[in-house]
């Protein structure tokens, strides 16, 4: 079974992870460290069925303080590809990004975890200008690896090349580039193509900017 049908098999029933800032985007590989009970039931039931999950987040400190925590309608589908149980039950495992969704609501249940009825999120107009913007990411990339030197730049640039889809190139961009949770969210949040490759060239531009500001500092 392929990701796209599994997805759409858990999608009546998703199991989520609210975390505050948790932003799962697509080819991201989130690890995270399983310590909550109510979590471990979750891991244990996900490992065995559709080994899929969401991570939801919490946006502050007074959504945190709601109950249960509020987390924000757009989120981020996974699939489990590693499972580590440790022997006192915990469990540490890696979540890969896989789709776009949004909350429809929340079901009952009598899981100690929380389960949604979420949809897929798609764009859902063609983007004309997709290629050319996909283009100049792709040039800023290759630019940013160049004045880095570093393997994480470099394996960045060998990604962004192969990705021959402008909607991936963008989430993995933006996933290696962006780091803050609200400005990872709006890109979760840009299902259309050419706003969220927007948001991707912004970062690798502010990436690029600071290198050379970096470069010319006196020592």
């Amino acid at each position: 079974m392929d990701d796209a049908e599994t997805i759409r098999r858990a999608l009546p029933a998703l199991p989520i992870f609210p975390l505050p800032g948790a932003v799962l985007l697509p080819h991201a590989l989130v690890p995270l460290h399983i310590f909550e009970p109510r979590y471990r039931k979750m891991t244990q039931d996900c490992d065995a069925g559709l080994r899929v999950l969401a991570l939801a987040n919490i946006p502050d400190d007074r959504a945190a303080a709601e109950r249960p925590p509020r987390v924000l309608p757009a989120i981020g589908i996974g699939v489990l590809t590693r499972v580590d149980r440790l022997p006192d039950g915990r469990f540490n495992i890696v979540l890969r990004g896989v789709q776009r969704a949004v909350i429809e609501r929340e079901l009952p249940t009598a899981e100690p975890y929380r389960l949604v009825r979420a949809r897929a999120l798609s764009p859902s107009r063609p983007a004309p200008s997709a290629g050319e913007l996909a283009n100049d990411l792709k040039r800023l990339v290759l630019a940013l690896s160049a004045a880095l030197r570093n393997e994480e730049a470099q394996a960045l640039a060998q990604l962004a090349g192969r990705a021959a889809d402008p909607g991936d190139l963008a989430d993995i961009v933006a996933g290696a580039l962006i780091a803050n949770p609200r400005d990872r969210q709006a890109v979760l949040e840009a299902v259309e193509l050419e706003p969220r490759l927007e948001l991707a060239a912004q970062a690798a531009a502010a990436a690029l900017a600071r290198t050379a500001s970096n470069a010319s500092a006196p020592n």
